[in-house]
């Protein structure tokens, strides 16, 4: 049969138990949302940005080409240049960042269609064909490989910025559930806390009440 030493060590021993299992649970938690949140910024996010910029500078190039047909040469090179730079500097961003399924797929396609818009492009800036055939040049070729491109990038900025949403949903619950489980855990240690102090009042009480009755008896 278990002494007093022994039922305290036992039951201090539990609540130590309970502590310790909270804490671990809560590292644990911890842990898990915070590589989730790295997972967030470090890949979806810079996407998100590349799309943006791919999008802002082939807007940009296009004002160019139309300052060029405009007869503005100067403004108009002088946008497509830089915006030539910056769009390929975002592009090789994204193919360096690809993680969704489907995203490869479609920077691939925004690479190879860039291509073929800067080829059409050499046609709308060359001041040797006539107004007409420039003219031709970018609302034939130029414009809809303006738009497939804009289009595509735009698909992988919403797949990025969905999968930023769904992650984010996913450590809310996680959050949600190490919550649960902690006030589980804390309930449990209250109850062992009230049985402890119970029993150990019992476990106290009991030798001193026996040692009274055999005084008296003596």
């Amino acid at each position: 049969m278990l002494g007093i030493r022994e039922k305290l060590s036992f039951g201090f021993g539990g609540l130590l138990l309970i502590i310790i299992v909270i804490g671990i649970q809560s590292i644990l938690q911890l842990t898990t949302l915070g590589q989730s949140i790295d997972i967030i910024l470090r890949e979806n996010y810079r996407s998100v940005i590349a799309s943006q910029q791919m999008k802002e500078s082939l807007e940009r190039m296009d004002s160019g080409a139309l300052f060029t047909l405009l007869g503005d040469t100067d403004q108009g090179e002088g946008l497509l240049a830089i915006n030539k730079s910056l769009f390929e500097e975002a592009l090789q961003l994204e193919l360096n960042n690809l993680t969704l399924p489907g995203e490869a797929e479609r920077a691939m396609s925004i690479r190879d269609l860039f291509i073929r818009y800067k080829a059409a492009l050499q046609d709308v800036r060359d001041a040797s064909l006539s107004q007409e055939n420039r003219r031709r040049e970018y609302f034939t070729k130029l414009l809809p490989l303006f738009h497939q491109i804009k289009n595509l990038a735009d698909e992988i900025l919403q797949m990025n910025q969905q999968n930023m949403i769904d992650a984010n949903d996913r450590a809310r619950t996680t959050a949600a559930t190490a919550r649960h489980r902690m006030y589980m855990l804390l309930f449990c240690g209250v109850v062992v806390a009230v049985l402890f102090i119970f029993s150990s009042q019992r476990w106290i009480l009991r030798p001193i009440n026996r040692l009274i009755r055999s005084t008296d008896e003596i």
